[in-house]
């Protein structure tokens, strides 16, 4: 079967009929360990991130009538887990921040690998800042797209991105032998 735009899986999920569900497991299937690690990465934890992600995609599916056609559907579903993760945070009031370092993979990782540059990222970063490198450097949504799941100008997420790599560079740098030993580490420039 050939390989269906965002907007035909959510028109055949909103049509009804024999196409809506496959639609759906389609949708589904396509998005989930994105959205998976996307939430993985802002919780730091597995349990969490999971919960998170099935409750992200069942409210995607209810709230389809609402994507906006011709757009992709990812940065949508972003925002959706985003606000989610958030909305549960505040629910549990937590005794600890939403940016949890207790993380799984945080004893295994190696000072040189991606894993640990992600750590830091978001140990050292603002919520937004470490959320729009994400999504523009692991996830590859152009800044337009990061803006709108930050509710942000696209000017403003530039801005945001800028400022992240920088501090992100100048923590990187205050540990530069342990990090990459011998090599400077420049994330400011483009």
């Amino acid at each position: 079967m050939p390989h269906r735009s965002d907007t035909d899986l959510v028109l055949a999920a909103l049509a009804g009929g024999k196409d809506a569900m496959s639609a759906r497991d389609e949708i589904i299937h396509r998005y989930h360990q994105k959205v998976y690690g996307f939430l993985h990465q802002l919780t730091g934890r597995k349990e969490d991130a999971e919960d998170l992600t099935q409750e992200t995609l069942l409210l995607a599916l209810r709230k389809l009538k609402t994507f906006k056609q011709g757009r992709d559907l990812l940065p949508w579903l972003f925002t959706i887990a985003r606000r989610t993760a958030i909305s549960q945070w505040r629910k549990s009031k937590p005794t600890s921040p939403l940016f949890d370092s207790d993380h799984p993979s945080d004893e295994s990782a190696k000072p040189h690998d991606a894993v640990a540059l992600w750590k830091i990222a978001k140990d050292k970063l603002k919520p937004d800042e470490f959320t729009a490198l994400w999504m523009h450097y692991q996830e590859d949504l152009p800044i337009k797209e990061v803006a709108r799941v930050l509710r942000k100008t696209t000017t403003h997420a530039k801005v945001i991105v800028y400022r992240a790599r920088k501090h992100l560079g100048k923590e990187l740098a205050l540990t530069n032998d342990a990090w990459l030993p011998g090599h400077q580490v420049n994330l400011t420039s483009p």
